[in-house]
């Protein structure tokens, strides 16, 4: 063993004993400190030797003691020892203490130490400490058995994917372990690189490529799909053009994978997602390394793209490697990536909202002639369609492929014609929707201002006709109640009534006739005035709801479908009905003490009366006294206080009537008021996305001009020949 492995795990005494006297390391030990007499290098030696041996016994404290005397050279070494034991004990503070105390130069021992405090820390869950002596450590010797490794243990213990993945970034560079990039491959995959930006993995990938080509396509590959559906995807393809680039692609003979990841980012970047903007600084470079990626007829796929590029771009930047290419006749390949090709401007169509009726309803008609593609939009849908078996299917028959490949051709074709014939009346049909909606707003910002009005003339008039018909009533009540009064005298006419409970009786019979008046005839004058008030207010309304059926009428058929509904709650009447009947059923007057309202010298009476009732010349005074009284006396206060009360419940009733008719017109204002607000909402938007046409016409062109490119691509596929043109 070696000497410095033989101190970490404390065997150096063995370098101190000769081989043939370690069985009994004690007692040899305890010799050669009698031996060593004044030798003060050698007597530490042997002290040092003595404590790792006390150690190994668990006689700690006899440890602790020799290595607290050792000098020289194995000083350090001997106080990192009493911190193990110290730790060992449990003395956590004396143990960090120990090892903050040692001084030295020795990376083995400096790692060590890192290491037995990053533990202790490690227990007292004080991350920070942790990453500090980590950090030490690594810096101090990342070669140190175990370190790396510990670092990514505590890391993904941690789940600090961050740390993680830069530790394999970096031990991957440093050792070219191939096992560092499978580390950073498995955390690409469970999707913990999200926080780096894709230059961050452009020199580990030029470096595993020479290390590992197909580990390295895995990385390309996995990186590639996370980035897919990011905001980084455009950045992670220019990155990954210049690794590409940079390799000697020529020395590695199986592309495969990566010439298909090729093909796939073609046809991301050409689906119509992005602008000639973004997909032209990518291409160029795409289209070279995925020709020199390719075989076979994926090569031949990349050409065509490649002549595709150079007849649509011919101003931007060449692709080509000279001026011929192979034959690229291959119809069973165009009509896979036609389909493709459909599927892609389908998708983009129905992502726009373009009119189905002038875009994907052709193309199905024409998809007819098309075997096997006859209901594929339908089927589409529905997650039916079979791609593999109609590839396969095509591809039995190189005729009926190339005719198949061609029929699609034409529909694709047909079908960004018809796209450009509609982006040109686009404009057109903005212009006259913004008009239509100006027309509609003004249309309807005067008919909200003619239901206010409505609403406050209804309100005012409704409320006023049944105060007027309810007052006529009141008025008639009070104008007989004196005369039902006065016609109570009849009562003191009986010679046989007692003088003392004259004002009683009086008050009995007034009571009696005034019930009588009120159920006979007033309350049925009263219904019948209800019952017409009821029939004219509902004659109303219909007459507001005939002219809002004809505003109804006539805006909803400018508008082409049933936006305004001007409807007027009916059921208020039957509810103002209902509410009237019982209110006049339940309705009637309270027993009123009618002559307990005299005035003092009328009280006189009652108490003549009371006093000398029974004797004939008071009697008789008495009720000559209360005739004059009912035939003198003004009787309109009780007239107006017995109104009062009879009428309460329907004087209050006018709160009703006016709340019900204010919120039968305002449900129509609000309702109106809601239609307006869509509409400006609408307006606004047509006229931004007219602005927005106007202002970028490339959003709508620019894939139509991509989509012509990979047309042109799956004709070069149809043809002889394909030539830079």
């Amino acid at each position: 063993m070696e000497k410095q492995e033989s101190l970490v795990q404390k065997m150096y005494y063995q370098h101190v004993i000769d081989e043939e006297h370690q069985q009994y390391p004690v007692k040899q030990l305890g010799k050669m400190l009698e031996e060593a007499q004044e030798d003060e290098a050698l007597l530490s030696d042997i002290r040092f030797a003595q404590g790792e041996v006390y150690y190994h016994h668990l006689d700690v404290e006899t440890a602790i003691f020799k290595w607290e005397n050792v000098s020289g050279e194995l000083k350090s070494w001997a106080y990192k020892n009493i911190g193990d034991a110290y730790y060992d004990l449990g003395w956590l503070d004396q143990a960090k203490d120990t090892y903050s105390g040692v001084q030295t130069e020795d990376t083995t021992l400096k790692s060590e130490i890192a290491l037995q405090l990053l533990s202790i820390f490690a227990e007292e869950k004080n991350r920070d400490k942790v990453y500090e002596y980590l950090t030490l450590v690594l810096d101090i010797d990342p070669d140190y058995p175990g370190v790396s490794e510990l670092a990514r243990t505590l890391y993904e213990d941690y789940e600090d994917w961050l740390k993680a993945v830069d530790l394999s970034v970096k031990e991957a560079e440093r050792t070219g372990d191939s096992g560092w990039y499978a580390h950073l491959l498995h955390y690409i995959r469970r999707g913990y690189t999200s926080g780096f930006q894709p230059e961050y993995f452009e020199k580990p990938a030029r470096l595993l490529a020479q290390e590992d080509q197909p580990l390295f396509q895995e990385f390309i590959g996995e990186l590639t799909a996370r980035y897919r559906n990011s905001g980084h995807y455009l950045h992670w393809i220019a990155v990954m053009n210049t690794i590409f680039s940079s390799l000697e692609l020529t020395k590695y003979p199986d592309w495969e994978m990566m010439a298909a990841l090729h093909h796939d980012v073609y046809i991301d970047l050409t689906d119509g997602a992005y602008l000639q903007e973004e997909m032209e600084p990518l291409m160029p470079e795409l289209l070279r390394n995925w020709e020199v990626l390719s075989s076979g007829r994926s090569t031949v796929l990349a050409l065509a793209a490649q002549a595709a590029w150079e007849e649509v771009f011919p101003e931007k930047e060449s692709v080509l490697n000279g001026l011929a290419q192979e034959s690229g006749h291959n119809p069973a390949l165009a009509a896979e990536e036609m389909l493709r090709l459909m599927e892609s401007i389908v998708a983009w169509v129905e992502a726009e909202g373009l009119d189905p009726e002038l875009t994907t309803e052709p193309l199905r008609q024409e998809l007819l002639e098309v075997p096997g593609l006859s209901n594929v939009l339908e089927e589409k849908a529905n997650n039916t369609f079979n791609r593999a078996q109609w590839i396969d299917s095509v591809g039995r028959d190189e005729a009926q492929a190339d005719k198949t490949a061609s029929r699609l051709s034409k529909a694709i074709r047909g079908m960004l014609t018809r796209l450009l014939e509609q982006q040109r009346s686009v404009e057109n049909s903005l212009e006259e929707s913004i008009h239509f909606n100006n027309e509609m707003l003004e249309q309807f910002k005067e008919l909200h201002k003619t239901l206010e009005g409505t609403r406050t003339d209804k309100q005012k008039s409704i409320v006023e006709s049944y105060q007027t018909m309810k007052q006529m009533q009141k008025e008639q009540f009070e104008s007989n109640v004196p005369s039902i009064i006065k016609e109570a005298a009849d009562v003191l006419d009986d010679t046989e009534k007692s003088a003392k409970n004259l004002h009683e009786e009086l008050d009995v019979a007034i009571n009696t006739r005034l019930r009588a008046y009120i159920d006979e005839d007033l309350f049925p004058v009263f219904r019948r005035s209800l019952q017409t008030w009821l029939k004219e207010t509902e004659q109303d309304f219909q007459t507001s709801q005939n002219y809002f059926d004809e505003v109804n009428q006539n805006l909803n058929s400018a508008i082409g479908e049933e936006t305004l509904n001007l409807q007027l709650d009916f059921e208020l009447i039957h509810d103002w009905k209902r509410d009237l009947t019982r209110m006049i059923n339940r309705t009637e007057l309270p027993d009123e003490n009618i002559m307990s309202r005299l005035e003092p010298k009328q009280m006189l009476l009652r108490n003549v009366g009371k006093f000398f009732g029974e004797m004939q010349q008071s009697k008789t005074f008495v009720q000559q006294q209360y005739r004059r009284y009912l035939e003198s006396g003004d009787f309109q206060g009780i007239a107006e206080v017995l109104s009062y009360k009879l009428f309460f419940e329907f004087d209050l009733f006018d709160r009703a009537i006016r709340a019900d008719v204010d919120t039968n017109y305002g449900d129509l204002v609000a309702h109106l008021e809601e239609i307006i607000e869509t509409y400006k909402h609408h307006l606004e938007m047509t006229k931004q996305e007219l602005a927005n046409l106007q202002q970028n016409p490339e959003q709508f062109y620019d894939p139509l001009k991509i989509f012509d490119m990979r047309q042109k691509q799956c004709d070069r596929l149809l043809g002889s020949n394909i030539e830079a043109s």
